[in-house]
């Protein structure tokens, strides 16, 4: 038989189509602006090759060896933002984003050492953006009743774990070692400023402002109940915000009823009636109610204020302010007060998102250092690229195509 035989063509049948091959995707232009903004945001806090200007400039690079300063800062910030549930370390995580990303191939221990030395070079990346981010606050406007405010600061502390042996460096509560970072997170721009502390210190002791920004409105939490911070605070043109605690019994000079009418407050002979057998009378018994208060500190300063009581749950809760009353009622005081919530989703991201918890592992408090100086920056990279996607989504929503918000 002739294997080699041409086969008739009759025997050839080609097959039909059901259907067409699927064309080609075209480009999405929400994908590709999405991409940019993370493109952009990243090359605007991480490029390597300025970063290294930088590192040369502060004289922490002297010598150009094995490693590249702009891409191990790159490494350490971008491994911050990796969630991993079975880690084997943050450095050896940042030290693989490092080869891959382009870094050149070294031990463990040199890779370590090297992220020591860039702590100031982060640290001035982070004091220049911050300095940026306050400058450009239109990213995150203050809307509705906010706007009355030229800003909306929250103080608050996190601490973390450290490991024993550094508890010379930092002495904790709970905890051998502890390291607190006290902040001041900013609604306007969506970032928080820091300071470190050992764990023993106290929050109050951690938030002493040197300025107090004029017509801000200023939200703290019980741990920071201070006359004298409040007084500074109201005659220097801000407006604060706090719950009062349990034991706090100012004296009560009038309260205000719903038509906006002013009654005196004081004994029949004469004497100041404080907050506590205030709060029993009839006219106050049931209720929110509104009061005026004088505050008096350690140096003999005066000054009136504003508290207001709000039943919540069964109990009543007190707030201390200086907010005009013609304008935010008792119940807008309490709702103002909850923007602190706001502040302390951002100090969790903190704990979980940036993998500022894996700080524990530390043994060397340099490395504690380089550990919380990237993951602040990662919070800032984390912060701009939902600043921009942000604004994508404004531009998108506007009807006829036209855009909210100019490039």
């Amino acid at each position: 038989m002739d294997f080699f035989r041409p086969v008739p063509e009759a025997l050839f049948v080609t097959p039909r189509l059901d259907r067409t091959f699927r064309p080609e995707r075209e480009p999405d232009p929400l994908l590709e602006r999405l991409a940019m903004v993370v493109e952009e945001s990243t090359l605007s806090l991480l490029d390597p090759e300025r970063i290294q200007a930088m590192a040369k400039d502060m004289n922490v690079v002297k010598l150009e060896r094995v490693h590249h300063m702009g891409l191990l800062v790159s490494s350490l910030v971008l491994s911050a933002l990796e969630r991993q549930s079975d880690t084997s370390g943050r450095w050896l995580d940042a030290q693989t984003v490092y080869n891959q990303i382009g870094g050149p191939r070294a031990g463990k221990t040199s890779f370590r050492n090297k992220t020591r030395q860039v702590v100031p070079v982060m640290r001035e990346m982070l004091k220049r953006r911050m300095k940026e981010l306050a400058q450009r606050t239109d990213d995150f406007e203050l809307r509705g009743r906010l706007k009355a405010f030229s800003n909306v600061l929250i103080p608050d502390g996190c601490a973390f774990k450290l490991a024993s042996v550094l508890s010379g460096y930092f002495p904790g509560t709970g905890n051998p070692a502890e390291l607190k970072l006290h902040a001041v997170y900013c609604v306007k721009t969506g970032m928080a400023e820091t300071t470190q502390s050992a764990g023993r210190v106290h929050d109050n002791d951690g938030f002493t402002p040197a300025i107090w920004e004029r017509g801000a409105l200023y939200i703290w939490d019980l741990g920071y109940n201070d006359t004298e911070r409040t007084i500074d605070a109201i005659q220097a043109g801000a407006i604060p915000l706090q719950r009062l605690k349990s034991d706090a019994n100012p004296v009560v000079v009038a309260w205000w009823d719903k038509q906006g009418i002013r009654h005196s407050v004081a004994y029949e002979d004469g004497k100041p009636m404080r907050l506590t057998e205030a709060s029993q009378l009839d006219e106050l018994a049931h209720g929110a109610f509104d009061l005026d208060v004088e505050l008096r500190d350690a140096r003999g300063r005066q000054q009136i204020a504003r508290v207001v009581c709000i039943p919540f749950e069964g109990e009543d809760r007190y707030y201390l302010t200086a907010l005009p009353r013609d304008i935010f009622t008792p119940f807008d005081v309490a709702e103002l007060y909850r923007i602190r919530w706001e502040a302390e989703l951002f100090f969790r991201n903190w704990h979980g998102a940036l993998r500022m918890d894996d700080v524990h592992r530390l043994r060397h408090v340099d490395s504690v250092q380089a550990h919380v100086s990237a993951s602040l920056l990662a919070a800032v990279l984390a912060r701009d690229i939902h600043a921009g996607l942000a604004r994508i989504s404004m531009q998108s929503s506007t009807p006829h195509g036209t855009s909210a918000i100019s490039p």
